[in-house]
Protein backbone atom coordinates (compact mmCIF):
# COMPACT_ATOMS: atom_id res chain seq x y z
CA UNK A 1 0.00 0.00 0.00
CA UNK A 2 1.35 3.42 -1.00
CA UNK A 3 1.23 5.97 1.80
CA UNK A 4 1.15 9.78 1.35
CA UNK A 5 4.73 10.41 2.53
CA UNK A 6 6.41 7.44 0.91
CA UNK A 7 9.80 8.55 -0.41
CA UNK A 8 10.30 11.27 2.22
CA UNK A 9 13.39 10.70 4.39
CA UNK A 10 13.38 12.05 7.94
CA UNK A 11 16.29 12.13 10.39
CA UNK A 12 14.91 12.25 13.92
CA UNK A 13 17.59 13.32 16.40
CA UNK A 14 15.14 14.42 19.08
CA UNK A 15 14.27 12.87 22.42
CA UNK A 16 11.34 12.43 24.81
CA UNK A 17 7.95 13.61 23.40
CA UNK A 18 7.71 16.67 21.13
CA UNK A 19 10.19 15.70 18.39
CA UNK A 20 9.72 11.92 18.41
CA UNK A 21 5.94 12.38 18.38
CA UNK A 22 6.11 14.74 15.42
CA UNK A 23 8.38 12.30 13.60
CA UNK A 24 6.06 9.38 14.31
CA UNK A 25 3.14 11.20 12.66
CA UNK A 26 5.33 11.52 9.55
CA UNK A 27 6.44 7.89 9.85
CA UNK A 28 2.85 6.68 10.16
CA UNK A 29 2.12 8.23 6.78
CA UNK A 30 4.99 6.42 5.06
CA UNK A 31 8.07 8.60 5.67
CA UNK A 32 11.34 6.70 6.08
CA UNK A 33 12.42 7.82 9.56
CA UNK A 34 15.88 7.16 10.96
CA UNK A 35 16.13 7.81 14.68
CA UNK A 36 19.59 8.91 15.82
CA UNK A 37 20.16 8.02 19.46
CA UNK A 38 23.05 8.48 21.85
CA UNK A 39 25.03 5.45 22.98
CA UNK A 40 22.71 5.23 26.01
CA UNK A 41 19.64 5.89 23.90
CA UNK A 42 16.67 8.25 23.95
CA UNK A 43 15.95 9.29 27.54
CA UNK A 44 12.39 8.04 27.07
CA UNK A 45 13.68 4.46 26.85
CA UNK A 46 14.51 4.65 30.55
CA UNK A 47 11.50 6.56 31.94
CA UNK A 48 8.09 5.21 32.90
CA UNK A 49 9.35 1.73 32.20
CA UNK A 50 8.61 -1.56 33.98
CA UNK A 51 10.79 -4.52 34.98
CA UNK A 52 9.36 -6.41 32.01
CA UNK A 53 10.24 -3.69 29.49
CA UNK A 54 13.61 -2.70 31.00
CA UNK A 55 15.29 -5.81 29.59
CA UNK A 56 14.87 -4.33 26.08
CA UNK A 57 15.53 -0.68 27.01
CA UNK A 58 11.89 0.04 26.31
CA UNK A 59 9.10 1.99 27.99
CA UNK A 60 5.43 2.31 27.13
CA UNK A 61 5.77 5.89 25.82
CA UNK A 62 8.80 4.93 23.74
CA UNK A 63 6.91 2.08 22.05
CA UNK A 64 4.19 4.47 20.91
CA UNK A 65 6.35 7.48 19.99
CA UNK A 66 8.90 5.53 17.96
CA UNK A 67 6.99 3.01 15.91
CA UNK A 68 7.81 2.93 12.19
CA UNK A 69 11.39 4.11 12.79
CA UNK A 70 14.87 2.63 12.43
CA UNK A 71 17.46 3.28 15.13
CA UNK A 72 21.14 4.10 14.87
CA UNK A 73 23.05 4.65 18.11
CA UNK A 74 26.19 6.80 17.99
CA UNK A 75 28.36 9.28 19.88
CA UNK A 76 28.09 12.72 18.28
CA UNK A 77 30.95 13.98 20.46
CA UNK A 78 33.35 12.13 18.17
CA UNK A 79 34.43 13.33 14.74
CA UNK A 80 33.18 10.09 13.22
CA UNK A 81 29.78 10.49 14.87
CA UNK A 82 29.42 14.06 13.60
CA UNK A 83 30.37 12.92 10.11
CA UNK A 84 27.75 10.14 10.11
CA UNK A 85 24.98 12.57 11.09
CA UNK A 86 26.13 15.02 8.42
CA UNK A 87 26.12 12.27 5.80
CA UNK A 88 22.60 11.22 6.74
CA UNK A 89 21.40 14.82 6.42
CA UNK A 90 22.95 15.21 2.96
CA UNK A 91 20.24 13.01 1.45
CA UNK A 92 17.45 13.75 3.95
CA UNK A 93 14.30 15.77 3.40
CA UNK A 94 13.75 16.59 7.08
CA UNK A 95 16.04 16.84 10.12
CA UNK A 96 14.50 17.14 13.61
CA UNK A 97 16.60 18.23 16.58
CA UNK A 98 15.86 19.31 20.14
CA UNK A 99 18.84 20.95 21.83
CA UNK A 100 19.08 24.14 23.82
CA UNK A 101 19.64 27.00 21.33
CA UNK A 102 23.33 27.37 20.54
CA UNK A 103 24.30 23.84 21.60
CA UNK A 104 23.85 22.48 18.09
CA UNK A 105 26.81 24.56 16.85
CA UNK A 106 29.16 22.64 19.15
CA UNK A 107 28.35 19.50 17.17
CA UNK A 108 28.27 21.20 13.76
CA UNK A 109 24.55 20.44 13.53
CA UNK A 110 23.36 24.02 13.09
CA UNK A 111 21.09 24.93 10.21
CA UNK A 112 23.74 26.89 8.32
CA UNK A 113 26.23 24.00 8.33
CA UNK A 114 23.78 21.35 7.19
CA UNK A 115 22.03 23.65 4.70
CA UNK A 116 25.31 24.20 2.81
CA UNK A 117 25.50 20.54 1.84
CA UNK A 118 21.75 20.10 1.40
CA UNK A 119 19.88 23.31 0.43
CA UNK A 120 16.62 21.33 0.19
CA UNK A 121 16.72 20.26 3.84
CA UNK A 122 13.78 21.06 6.13
CA UNK A 123 15.50 21.71 9.47
CA UNK A 124 13.29 21.55 12.58
CA UNK A 125 14.65 23.03 15.81
CA UNK A 126 12.75 22.40 19.06
CA UNK A 127 13.45 24.33 22.25
CA UNK A 128 11.81 24.95 25.58
CA UNK A 129 11.34 28.70 25.39
CA UNK A 130 12.27 29.80 21.87
CA UNK A 131 15.61 30.76 20.32
CA UNK A 132 15.64 34.38 21.52
CA UNK A 133 15.21 36.18 24.83
CA UNK A 134 16.48 35.77 28.41
CA UNK A 135 15.11 32.23 28.83
CA UNK A 136 16.37 30.85 25.50
CA UNK A 137 19.12 28.69 27.03
CA UNK A 138 17.02 27.30 29.88
CA UNK A 139 15.86 23.66 29.95
CA UNK A 140 12.15 23.23 29.43
CA UNK A 141 9.69 20.48 30.32
CA UNK A 142 5.95 20.47 29.84
CA UNK A 143 5.00 21.14 33.46
CA UNK A 144 7.49 24.02 33.66
CA UNK A 145 5.81 25.53 30.61
CA UNK A 146 2.37 24.94 32.11
CA UNK A 147 3.58 27.26 34.88
CA UNK A 148 5.26 29.80 32.58
CA UNK A 149 2.28 30.03 30.22
CA UNK A 150 -0.36 30.63 32.90
CA UNK A 151 -2.04 27.25 32.52
CA UNK A 152 -1.33 26.22 36.12
CA UNK A 153 -3.04 29.36 37.40
CA UNK A 154 -6.35 27.88 36.20
CA UNK A 155 -6.20 24.61 38.14
CA UNK A 156 -5.68 24.70 41.90
CA UNK A 157 -6.51 22.83 45.06
CA UNK A 158 -8.79 24.68 47.53
CA UNK A 159 -5.70 25.91 49.40
CA UNK A 160 -4.40 27.56 46.22
CA UNK A 161 -1.77 24.96 45.33
CA UNK A 162 -1.47 24.72 41.49
CA UNK A 163 -2.17 21.25 40.10
CA UNK A 164 -0.12 20.23 37.03
CA UNK A 165 -1.94 18.49 34.22
CA UNK A 166 -0.62 14.90 33.94
CA UNK A 167 -1.18 14.96 30.17
CA UNK A 168 1.81 16.69 28.58
CA UNK A 169 -0.43 18.85 26.45
CA UNK A 170 2.29 21.17 25.07
CA UNK A 171 4.42 18.21 24.02
CA UNK A 172 1.58 16.14 22.63
CA UNK A 173 -0.10 18.97 20.73
CA UNK A 174 3.38 20.04 19.64
CA UNK A 175 3.79 16.71 17.87
CA UNK A 176 0.90 17.62 15.61
CA UNK A 177 2.07 21.21 15.09
CA UNK A 178 5.53 19.97 14.18
CA UNK A 179 4.23 17.57 11.55
CA UNK A 180 1.95 20.31 10.21
CA UNK A 181 4.84 22.77 9.90
CA UNK A 182 6.96 20.15 8.14
CA UNK A 183 4.19 19.55 5.60
CA UNK A 184 3.95 23.31 4.96
CA UNK A 185 7.71 23.48 4.37
CA UNK A 186 7.65 20.45 2.09
CA UNK A 187 4.80 21.99 0.10
CA UNK A 188 6.65 25.29 -0.21
CA UNK A 189 9.77 23.42 -1.31
CA UNK A 190 7.74 21.93 -4.14
CA UNK A 191 7.25 25.47 -5.44
CA UNK A 192 10.65 27.02 -4.63
CA UNK A 193 13.05 24.08 -4.58
CA UNK A 194 14.48 25.37 -1.30
CA UNK A 195 14.47 24.01 2.23
CA UNK A 196 14.20 26.14 5.34
CA UNK A 197 14.48 26.22 9.10
CA UNK A 198 11.45 25.69 11.35
CA UNK A 199 11.54 26.74 15.00
CA UNK A 200 9.16 25.21 17.54
CA UNK A 201 9.04 25.63 21.31
CA UNK A 202 7.12 24.23 24.23
CA UNK A 203 6.37 27.76 25.44
CA UNK A 204 4.85 28.85 22.14
CA UNK A 205 2.87 25.62 22.01
CA UNK A 206 1.51 26.17 25.53
CA UNK A 207 0.31 29.61 24.44
CA UNK A 208 -1.19 28.25 21.23
CA UNK A 209 -3.20 25.72 23.23
CA UNK A 210 -4.91 28.69 24.92
CA UNK A 211 -5.74 30.44 21.65
CA UNK A 212 -9.40 30.96 22.51
CA UNK A 213 -8.60 32.20 26.01
CA UNK A 214 -5.57 34.45 25.63
CA UNK A 215 -7.40 37.41 24.15
CA UNK A 216 -6.69 40.94 25.37
CA UNK A 217 -8.71 43.90 24.11
CA UNK A 218 -7.44 47.40 24.82
CA UNK A 219 -10.63 49.00 26.10
CA UNK A 220 -12.21 45.87 27.61
CA UNK A 221 -11.55 45.39 31.31
CA UNK A 222 -13.20 41.96 31.53
CA UNK A 223 -11.22 38.93 32.68
CA UNK A 224 -9.76 36.48 30.20
CA UNK A 225 -12.16 33.76 29.02
CA UNK A 226 -11.96 30.62 31.10
CA UNK A 227 -10.79 32.31 34.29
CA UNK A 228 -14.09 32.03 36.14
CA UNK A 229 -15.26 28.61 37.41
CA UNK A 230 -18.32 27.29 35.62
CA UNK A 231 -20.91 24.95 37.07
CA UNK A 232 -22.04 24.39 33.50
CA UNK A 233 -18.82 22.71 32.42
CA UNK A 234 -17.94 20.51 35.32
CA UNK A 235 -18.14 17.03 36.87
CA UNK A 236 -20.67 15.72 39.38
CA UNK A 237 -20.75 12.58 41.50
CA UNK A 238 -23.75 10.28 41.22
CA UNK A 239 -25.43 7.79 43.57
CA UNK A 240 -23.31 4.88 42.29
CA UNK A 241 -20.08 6.79 43.12
CA UNK A 242 -19.40 7.39 39.44
CA UNK A 243 -18.80 10.87 38.07
CA UNK A 244 -20.29 12.43 34.98
CA UNK A 245 -19.12 15.49 33.05
CA UNK A 246 -21.57 17.94 31.52
CA UNK A 247 -21.22 21.01 29.30
CA UNK A 248 -24.14 23.41 28.98
CA UNK A 249 -23.48 26.45 26.82
CA UNK A 250 -26.64 27.26 24.87
CA UNK A 251 -30.09 28.31 26.07
CA UNK A 252 -31.73 25.15 24.74
CA UNK A 253 -29.16 23.06 26.61
CA UNK A 254 -29.88 24.99 29.82
CA UNK A 255 -33.60 24.38 29.38
CA UNK A 256 -32.94 20.68 28.77
CA UNK A 257 -30.78 20.40 31.90
CA UNK A 258 -33.49 22.02 33.97
CA UNK A 259 -35.99 19.44 32.71
CA UNK A 260 -33.61 16.57 33.48
CA UNK A 261 -32.97 17.83 37.02
CA UNK A 262 -36.62 18.73 37.60
CA UNK A 263 -35.86 22.41 38.18
CA UNK A 264 -37.85 23.81 35.26
CA UNK A 265 -38.79 26.86 37.30
CA UNK A 266 -35.20 28.11 36.77
CA UNK A 267 -35.34 28.06 32.95
CA UNK A 268 -36.46 31.66 32.71
CA UNK A 269 -35.11 32.85 36.04
CA UNK A 270 -33.23 36.09 35.26
CA UNK A 271 -30.32 34.98 37.47
CA UNK A 272 -29.69 32.00 35.15
CA UNK A 273 -31.47 32.67 31.85
CA UNK A 274 -28.31 33.86 30.06
CA UNK A 275 -24.90 32.20 29.81
CA UNK A 276 -23.23 35.24 31.37
CA UNK A 277 -25.55 35.13 34.40
CA UNK A 278 -25.03 31.39 34.81
CA UNK A 279 -21.28 32.01 34.94
CA UNK A 280 -21.80 34.88 37.39
CA UNK A 281 -23.86 32.62 39.67
CA UNK A 282 -21.75 29.51 39.17
CA UNK A 283 -21.28 28.84 42.88
CA UNK A 284 -25.03 28.70 43.56
CA UNK A 285 -25.65 26.41 40.60
CA UNK A 286 -22.79 24.10 41.51
CA UNK A 287 -24.16 23.71 45.02
CA UNK A 288 -27.60 22.89 43.61
CA UNK A 289 -26.26 20.34 41.13
CA UNK A 290 -24.09 18.68 43.77
CA UNK A 291 -27.25 18.05 45.78
CA UNK A 292 -29.30 16.61 42.88
CA UNK A 293 -26.91 14.34 40.94
CA UNK A 294 -26.15 12.04 43.91
CA UNK A 295 -29.84 11.06 44.07
CA UNK A 296 -29.63 8.82 40.98
CA UNK A 297 -27.15 6.46 39.32
CA UNK A 298 -24.91 7.75 36.54
CA UNK A 299 -26.63 5.63 33.86
CA UNK A 300 -29.96 7.25 34.71
CA UNK A 301 -28.54 10.75 34.30
CA UNK A 302 -26.62 9.90 31.10
CA UNK A 303 -29.79 8.55 29.44
CA UNK A 304 -31.78 11.64 30.42
CA UNK A 305 -29.03 14.05 29.38
CA UNK A 306 -28.52 12.35 26.02
CA UNK A 307 -32.27 12.47 25.37
CA UNK A 308 -32.17 16.24 25.86
CA UNK A 309 -29.10 16.58 23.63
CA UNK A 310 -26.84 17.77 26.43
CA UNK A 311 -23.11 17.00 25.94
CA UNK A 312 -22.10 14.59 28.70
CA UNK A 313 -20.04 11.52 29.52
CA UNK A 314 -19.16 9.15 32.31
CA UNK A 315 -15.70 9.98 33.65
CA UNK A 316 -14.10 6.88 32.24
CA UNK A 317 -10.99 5.13 33.51
CA UNK A 318 -8.26 5.02 30.86
CA UNK A 319 -7.90 1.25 31.18
CA UNK A 320 -11.50 0.93 29.97
CA UNK A 321 -10.79 2.56 26.61
CA UNK A 322 -9.75 -0.69 24.93
CA UNK A 323 -13.31 -1.96 25.47
CA UNK A 324 -15.07 1.30 24.62
CA UNK A 325 -17.59 0.67 21.83
CA UNK A 326 -16.97 4.05 20.24
CA UNK A 327 -13.21 3.52 20.19
CA UNK A 328 -13.64 0.07 18.67
CA UNK A 329 -16.19 1.19 16.06
CA UNK A 330 -13.90 3.94 14.79
CA UNK A 331 -10.66 1.94 15.10
CA UNK A 332 -9.00 4.59 17.22
CA UNK A 333 -6.61 2.13 18.88
CA UNK A 334 -4.57 -0.49 17.02
CA UNK A 335 -2.83 -3.59 18.34
CA UNK A 336 0.46 -4.84 16.91
CA UNK A 337 2.80 -7.66 17.81
CA UNK A 338 6.23 -6.41 18.85
CA UNK A 339 8.85 -9.14 18.27
CA UNK A 340 10.25 -8.70 21.80
CA UNK A 341 7.52 -7.13 23.89
CA UNK A 342 4.45 -8.95 22.54
CA UNK A 343 1.08 -7.32 21.85
CA UNK A 344 1.19 -3.53 21.98
CA UNK A 345 -1.96 -1.40 21.72
CA UNK A 346 -1.65 2.30 20.98
CA UNK A 347 -3.53 5.24 19.56
CA UNK A 348 -3.15 5.63 15.81
CA UNK A 349 -3.27 8.95 13.87
CA UNK A 350 -6.44 10.91 14.78
CA UNK A 351 -7.74 11.14 11.22
CA UNK A 352 -8.63 8.97 8.22
CA UNK A 353 -8.10 9.66 4.52
CA UNK A 354 -10.55 8.40 1.92
CA UNK A 355 -7.84 7.81 -0.71
CA UNK A 356 -5.85 5.54 1.59
CA UNK A 357 -6.60 2.40 3.51
CA UNK A 358 -6.97 2.87 7.23
CA UNK A 359 -3.61 2.52 8.98
CA UNK A 360 -4.38 -0.29 11.38
CA UNK A 361 -0.86 -1.32 12.29
CA UNK A 362 2.71 -0.08 12.32
CA UNK A 363 4.96 -0.99 9.41
CA UNK A 364 7.87 -1.30 11.86
CA UNK A 365 7.81 -1.87 15.63
CA UNK A 366 9.61 0.59 17.90
CA UNK A 367 13.30 -0.29 17.42
CA UNK A 368 15.76 -1.70 19.89
CA UNK A 369 18.60 0.69 20.67
CA UNK A 370 20.88 0.77 17.64
CA UNK A 371 18.97 -2.09 16.02
CA UNK A 372 19.62 -0.74 12.51
CA UNK A 373 23.08 0.74 13.06
CA UNK A 374 24.90 -1.59 10.68
CA UNK A 375 22.18 -1.39 8.04
CA UNK A 376 22.21 2.42 8.05
CA UNK A 377 26.00 2.65 7.97
CA UNK A 378 26.21 0.19 5.07
CA UNK A 379 23.67 2.31 3.17
CA UNK A 380 26.05 5.25 3.68
CA UNK A 381 28.87 3.22 2.10
CA UNK A 382 30.79 2.07 5.18
CA UNK A 383 32.49 -1.34 4.99
CA UNK A 384 32.24 -4.08 7.59
CA UNK A 385 35.76 -3.38 8.87
CA UNK A 386 35.00 0.32 9.40
CA UNK A 387 31.74 -0.47 11.17
CA UNK A 388 33.42 -2.98 13.45
CA UNK A 389 36.07 -0.39 14.28
CA UNK A 390 33.32 2.06 15.24
CA UNK A 391 31.73 -0.60 17.45
CA UNK A 392 35.03 -1.50 19.09
CA UNK A 393 35.72 2.17 19.92
CA UNK A 394 32.17 2.78 21.19
CA UNK A 395 31.52 5.37 18.48
CA UNK A 396 28.37 3.48 17.54
CA UNK A 397 26.24 0.95 19.36
CA UNK A 398 24.26 -2.02 18.09
CA UNK A 399 21.58 -4.13 19.72
CA UNK A 400 21.09 -7.41 17.90
CA UNK A 401 19.29 -9.41 20.60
Amino acid sequence: MTLPLQGIKVIDMSQVYFGPGGAVYLADQGADVIKIETIRGDAMRHRYTTPYLTQWNMSKPFLSLNRNKKSISLDIRTDEGKKIVSQLCETADVFILNMRPGTEKQFELDFESLFKSNPKLIYVSISGFGSEGPDASLPGYDIVLQAKSGVLSLRKFPDGTPVPYPIMFSDMSGCMSLSYSVMLALWEREKTGKGQKIECSLFNQALAMQMQQLIWIENDQGSLPGNAPSAMASCYECFDDKWIAIVVMESNQWAGLCRVLDIEHLIDDPDYSSYENRVKNASDLAELFRAIFPTKNSDYWIDKLNYEGIPCSIVQERDDLLDDAQVISNKMIATDIHPKVGNVSYVMPPFKMSQHDYIESARLPAPLLGEHTKEILKDLGYHDEEIQSFLDRNIVNENIE
